[in-house]
């Protein structure tokens, strides 16, 4: 005869009703793990981490941002984009001056050490996201950026 939990532990073992690779967040999660890891992999002698090259390659694109709104941009909380642009400062690869309309917001710009920095790094993150996207062909590329579009958006 089996017992409950017997029975419990078979149902686990032949018809999971959870699993752990079927869940989105899992998969994102180690898809960023492998992107991250390339990039880590090739950007690691400038000493710079994703969200350090992150905020960088924001300021390339936009110019000078408050530093609430480039902690918006790339996705990162208040505390942390505050951290994030104090280790850059350190290097002397952004600059921060308060906004003279506005004395509480402080507004984040590169210096011409981090423009020239990330004006070499951007070939290699370019890259790594090929290495990372290499598996798909130019079709699947272009609907993966459309789907995590969407649901980076939502």
């Amino acid at each position: 005869m089996q017992t409950t939990s017997t029975k419990a532990a078979a149902t686990v073992l032949t018809e999971p009703a959870y699993r752990l690779d079927d869940q989105v967040g899992f998969l994102l999660r180690r898809a960023y793990q492998r992107a991250s890891s390339n990039l880590i992999e090739r950007i690691g002698p400038y000493h710079l981490t994703v969200a350090q090259f992150a905020t960088l390659a924001r300021l390339y694109e936009r110019g000078v941002l408050s530093q609430n709104l480039l902690g918006r941009l790339v996705a990162m909380e208040p505390a942390n984009i505050r951290d994030v642009v104090l280790r850059l400062k350190k290097r002397r690869l952004v600059m921060t001056r308060r906004d003279p309309r506005d004395g509480r917001l402080i507004l984040v710009s590169l210096t011409p050490t981090g423009s020239s920095l990330l004006e070499k790094l951007l070939p290699i993150e370019i890259q790594c996201t090929a290495k990372t996207l290499a598996a798909l062909n130019a079709g699947e590329k272009r609907l993966l950026y459309d789907l995590l579009g969407r649901l980076a958006d939502s």
